[in-house]
């Protein structure tokens, strides 16, 4: 199930995206794609209202503006050089405990928003990220029961300002934590009863 949230700014709406590339206004469920929407077991009323609404579902046009797929989370995790060629790349040397900064969860936008250069930036950099939307509220939660925590998945452009991050001191935040806009596309979500339902559909 491919998840999407459409219209303007600040005024997004639920809806859906099907296989055939057209988009279904599911604003009706009464539920946007936020935490208690995936804690309360969304995904599954989300399935059964389809089931019994589709046909009838309005469609959103293709020239309505997407935005992010999930509401304004409480928190984005972030995990810094995680994996050995973007170190080698860099020319950094591989963590030996994995790399954790947040970003500002008010940077969320759209697929096709306008990036937002941040003030005498120089080097604005971008990576394309794997999202995992954690589903429900995990603490302490062992290597085998991780997968059954996750909603599901998104593609993230993730931007960065170079010269604020590496070369002006300081943490990671002056560089990773601006609101430079961090576009995010459509969300697929999961439900993950057991870990071998969760797979990827997306081109990354």
């Amino acid at each position: 199930m491919k998840l999407i949230r459409f219209g303007e700014r600040g005024q997004e709406k639920p809806g859906v995206l099907l296989k055939d590339g057209s988009r279904v206004d599911a604003s009706a469920l009464g539920l946007d794609y936020d935490e208690a929407f995936f804690g309360g077991g969304g995904l599954a009323k989300l399935d059964s209202w389809l089931g019994k609404n589709l046909s009838s579902a309005p469609r959103v046009a293709l020239s309505v503006r997407l935005g992010s797929p999930t509401c304004r989370p409480s928190k984005i995790v972030c995990i810094g050089l995680n994996y050995r060629d973007h170190a080698a790349e860099t020319k950094a040397e591989a963590p030996k405990e994995p790399v954790l900064f947040f970003k500002a969860t008010t940077s969320l936008v759209g697929p096709n928003d306008d990036l937002v250069r941040p003030r005498n930036s120089t080097k604005v950099d971008w990576e394309v990220e794997l999202a995992v939307v954690i589903g429900k509220k995990a603490s302490y939660v062992s290597k085998e029961q991780a997968l059954y925590h996750v909603a599901g998945y998104a593609l993230h452009n993730d931007y960065s300002e170079r010269a604020f991050q590496l070369e002006r001191g300081g943490q990671w935040v002056k560089g990773r934590g601006s609101e430079c806009r961090q576009p995010q596309d459509v969300a697929e979500g999961e439900r993950a009863d057991a870990a071998e339902q969760l797979h990827f559909e997306h081109d990354l």
